[in-house]
């Protein structure tokens, strides 16, 4: 079951909001949570005008279903709609294979980073662990 959509390009104008707004106009599904991820061009360049989306479904409800059968049928689902200036647009969607679970943490994102960095650091310390012990075989 598809968790999670992948928009691969989709205009940085574009907000959380923006997009739970077209699912929810357009009978899509109930989304909770979108994450962007900036898009990386062939050249390395950061691309300034598109990036990445991530859509997530509410736990609790279902896509619609033209969107199962069309990812099941085609492993693309198309969709076409009005922009907020009047031009008609089409987004790509994919079914996510890496979903990013629901977090169930209470941290804050300054916690979460401490925390990340501290983890970074162990990660680091324990490499150069395995790496003098493998010069003493």
């Amino acid at each position: 079951m598809t968790e999670s959509l992948h928009i691969k390009h989709i205009r940085r104008c574009y907000t959380e909001d923006m997009i739970i707004d077209i699912f929810w106009k357009n009978g899509l599904g109930k989304v909770y949570r979108v994450d962007f991820e900036a898009f990386v061009c062939d050249n390395g360049e950061w691309d300034f005008e598109f990036q990445k989306a991530f859509v997530y479904k509410d736990e609790t409800t279902y896509w619609d279903s033209q969107i199962i059968e069309s990812l099941e049928k085609y492993g693309v689902f198309l969709f076409t709609h009005t922009t907020f200036n009047g031009e008609t647009e089409q987004l790509k969607m994919y079914d996510n294979p890496h979903p990013i679970p629901r977090t169930t943490t209470t941290r804050n994102i300054h916690q979460l980073d401490d925390i990340n960095r501290k983890l970074i650091a162990r990660i680091r310390d324990l490499e150069n662990e395995i790496k003098a012990l493998k010069l003493r075989l």
